[in-house]
């Protein structure tokens, strides 16, 4: 087994998991040129002499580190002169720096990273919807050396992963902790958004209305937190079975002790008490970088007064999105999951075509092993509620 693992650009993080089958690390500037997979106001004061440091600190202790520049895209700039010796320059910086490795999802990104900068490990991230054989075989050629594959429709789907990983040679990963919606409708919509929130190009505010949504229904149909491709400590040997031993653990906002609970969870085998502890990128019990301050200075000026700020921010508090979140209120007991659960799953049809079957598995999932507060659900659902109806009123 080969972890890469989300860093909070702690070095302490660094200090408590190197021990384990840490191979890198991930992670970017707060904003570049090219973007990534997450919002500027999730990973803020990362600078360059920041990122020195981290990468130094990490190749001491024997860990490699892997840039993001994993936009979906770039705005048409990689087509103009400028563009592309903006893109040449931020490279020539990360050589400079000694990054091991680029996460890219743009083929046309892949082709000059290979070509002028051989020297980096190159890996295909998952805004790339890598979901078939076609589709790693073309990364293969392009020269991709690690793709990681679209985790969140296929995690489950055993026959075409075996057939994937037979058709390629190059090194595969599997992302194994997210409560994406089932193959989400929004993904697209949310990648693209994401990839400007980080572009330093990009001055516009950001409003995360695909995380909403996606919270919300999930707390609205739990069934659908159970349907989600995440997978368990004690089900990896199952991916390893079938030829998978890389694996991705999210996420890059979560406060230190929090990683170092999800490698260990990985690398040991063993589930927490309460999964979500180890799957969601929120709820956290200690404060994350997040700054709030993003509230008043991205809603005043994009939204006005057609949004009340106030109910925006009680449902961040309530459900844990910005603010560090008091006790559990919505509990996924480990202990009352079926040893045989991921078997279960991938032997039902709903797991290889998509869609839930009328078999009812996941509903007895929600009521042997969730919990919530039934008062804290109907409030949270309430606010959400409230908060879409304005966004739509605008």
């Amino acid at each position: 087994m080969k972890l890469s693992v989300a860093t909070n650009f702690d070095n302490h993080l660094i200090d408590r998991i190197f021990s384990y089958p840490v191979e890198d690390i991930y992670g970017k500037l707060t904003r570049d040129f090219l973007g990534g997979g997450r919002a500027s106001y999730t990973t803020q004061g990362i600078g360059a002499s920041k990122l020195r440091d981290h990468i130094e600190y990490a190749h001491k202790k024997g860990i490699k580190f892997n840039y993001l520049l994993n936009s979906v895209c770039l705005g048409n700039w990689e087509w103009t002169r400028k563009g592309i010796r903006r893109i040449r320059g931020l490279l020539d910086r990360l050589s400079e720096l000694r990054v091991d490795s680029i996460t890219v999802a743009i083929p046309y990104l892949a082709e000059i990273i290979k070509k002028d900068y051989p020297h980096f490990f190159l890996k295909a991230g998952i805004f790339a919807n890598i979901d078939s054989v076609d589709r790693v075989r073309f990364w293969e050629d392009l020269g991709a050396d690690m793709l990681t594959l679209e985790s969140y429709s296929i995690n489950r789907n055993f026959p075409l992963l075996s057939a994937i990983r037979k058709s390629v040679s190059c090194r595969l990963q599997l992302i194994v902790n997210f409560t994406c919606l089932p193959r989400c409708p929004m993904q697209i919509y949310h990648m693209t958004g994401l990839s400007h929130a980080s572009a330093s190009n990009n001055k516009a505010p950001f409003f995360d209305y695909s995380v909403l949504k996606c919270t919300y229904h999930l707390l609205k149909e739990p069934k659908l937190l159970v349907r989600s491709g995440w997978i368990r400590p004690e089900d990896i040997k199952q991916y390893q079975e079938v030829g998978y031993s890389d694996f991705k653990v999210l996420e890059r906002n979560a406060p230190t002790d929090a990683l170092v609970n999800r490698v260990e969870a990985y690398a040991k085998g063993v589930s927490p008490k309460n999964l979500l502890g180890l799957l969601q990128p929120f709820g956290f019990q200690r404060e994350t970088k997040t700054k709030r301050a993003w509230l008043l200075r991205y809603f005043f000026s994009f939204f006005g007064g057609s949004v009340n700020l106030c109910d925006v921010n009680r449902l961040l508090k309530k459900r844990g999105l910005v603010y560090s979140l008091k006790g559990d209120p919505v509990f996924l007991d480990s202990e009352k999951m079926p040893a045989d659960f991921l078997v279960q799953i991938k032997n039902r049809q709903c797991s290889l075509i998509g869609g839930c079957s009328e078999c009812g598995y996941c509903e007895e999932i929600v009521e042997s092993a969730y919990q919530i507060d039934k008062k804290y659900q109907e409030e949270c659902i309430d606010l959400y509620e409230r908060v879409f109806e304005q966004l739509c009123s605008r």
